[in-house]
């Protein structure tokens, strides 16, 4: 264990900076690279193998910042440390995803317990209402009970993993298709997928596991798609004059120009397929952090009147780094999956 000590050392001081100036420097990043493909050659792991992992965690980390989930130093730092397992870790699974979903896990039960505490009541209430609607329940109901079921079924019939949080994912996809392309003829598609289910996979839906399974799943997608987003976006946003923006703020509402006009977007209501298309609008500002150049033109605009607002939301920094070194942990520790590694032991 003594070879990942460098590692732990360098997440640790990275986290400390990130914490501290909201900054994670290249220079630690491109350490932590070299020393990810010294380790790999010294413990001879083959060449395909690592090319792989390094194009599936390069997608992963450039997906999450282009949906901007995660600003381009944590991306990075992500990139280098999924480089820094043993390489019988890449041969028994996934390590890549189980690393990924090991740097949420403790970010989810943090974000849940933090932002119960700091939210008021009434933030709280709104969203609880907002995530427990019920013609959303039933609608995701039915979208889990078909489509998540075909797409894991694909999965295996191709010989993919699949599990619990492939699960989840497919949930997303299907919710974000829906939500793209909201007809009568996609709602009567999801419809006969659960229908088709339910005649073919009768004598498995009527079981007490299924149950149990379907509607953890199905609580789990709506707290972390409605609940936890409603609650984050609302405590880790504030309001800021257009005139007191500065470079380096992550706006919660984007600036578009439509009809001659620059409007706000809301990025609360954004899905993936969403946030995709929002890269085409006419932002008069980058997605990312502000840079020196968006803050003199929005400023410039607002002096010329061409901005009829005076405030803009704008994300809490929150330092993320921590995170990615605590997954990296976890991921060492179990040896893959720090949930499946929970189920072993309970």
């Amino acid at each position: 264990m003594i070879e990942f000590i460098f590692p732990i050392l360098i997440g640790i001081l990275i986290s400390y900076e990130d914490f501290k100036k909201s900054l994670i420097r290249n220079k630690y990043v491109l350490l932590l690279l070299i020393y990810a493909l010294l380790f790999q050659l010294y413990f001879g792991i083959e060449t395909m193998l690592f090319i792989s992992t390094f194009l599936s965690s390069l997608i992963i980390s450039f997906l999450f910042w282009y949906l901007g989930m995660w600003p381009a130093g944590d991306a990075k730092l992500f990139l280098a440390l999924s480089l820094i397992f043993p390489p019988l870790f890449y041969k028994q699974s996934f390590v890549v995803m189980d690393y990924l979903v090991n740097c949420f896990v403790p970010i989810f039960f943090f974000m849940v317990f933090f932002l119960l505490i700091k939210s008021r009541a009434d933030v709280i209430k709104k969203a609880l209402k907002y995530a427990f609607e019920p013609y959303k329940i039933v609608l995701i109901s039915v979208i889990f009970l078909g489509f998540a079921w075909l797409f894991t079924s694909i999965l295996s019939l191709l010989k993919l993993p699949s599990n619990f949080f492939i699960t989840i994912f497919a949930m997303f996809v299907a919710y974000e298709i829906l939500r793209k392309f909201f007809t009568a003829k996609t709602e009567t598609f999801f419809v006969l997928c659960a229908i088709v289910r339910i005649i073919i996979d009768y004598n498995n839906i009527y079981t007490i596991p299924f149950l149990y399974k379907f509607f953890t799943t199905l609580f789990v997608f709506i707290v972390l798609r409605f609940f936890v987003l409603h609650i984050a976006y609302h405590s880790y946003t504030k309001k800021v004059k257009i005139s007191q923006l500065k470079q380096g703020m992550v706006l919660a509402e984007g600036m578009v120009k439509r009809n001659k006009k620059i409007e706000k977007v809301n990025f609360l209501q954004t899905s993936m397929i969403q946030t995709l298309q929002q890269r085409k609008e006419k932002y008069i500002h980058g997605l990312g952090e502000l840079t020196k150049e968006d803050v003199e033109k929005i400023i410039k605009l607002k002096e010329e009147k061409k901005i009829d607002f005076n405030e803009v939301l704008v994300f809490q920094k929150q330092p993320f780094a921590v995170f990615l070194l605590l997954g990296y942990i976890l991921t060492l520790f179990s040896q893959g999956s720090f949930v499946n590694w929970l189920r072993m032991i309970i």
